[in-house]
């Protein structure tokens, strides 16, 4: 998992680490951060998007079922 949190992009991590891992709220990273709220839903978006790429990346390809 660290690996796929070092393919996000170092300002969208911070969003994606405090929502997603450690359950601050939207409001409270706004505020925390000093962005506007619409900032971090689209920093978190992406982020996750980024998150799902390196994880399809580091993940081993798998032979035929």
């Amino acid at each position: 998992m660290l690996a796929a949190l070092d393919g996000i992009s170092p300002q969208r991590r911070e969003v994606f680490v405090m929502y997603d891992l450690n359950d601050f709220s939207v409001a409270e990273i706004a505020e925390t951060l000093s962005i506007p709220i619409n900032t971090v839903y689209s920093r978190l978006r992406i982020a996750r998007e980024e998150f799902r790429q390196a994880v399809t990346r580091l993940r081993p390809a798998r032979g035929p079922r």
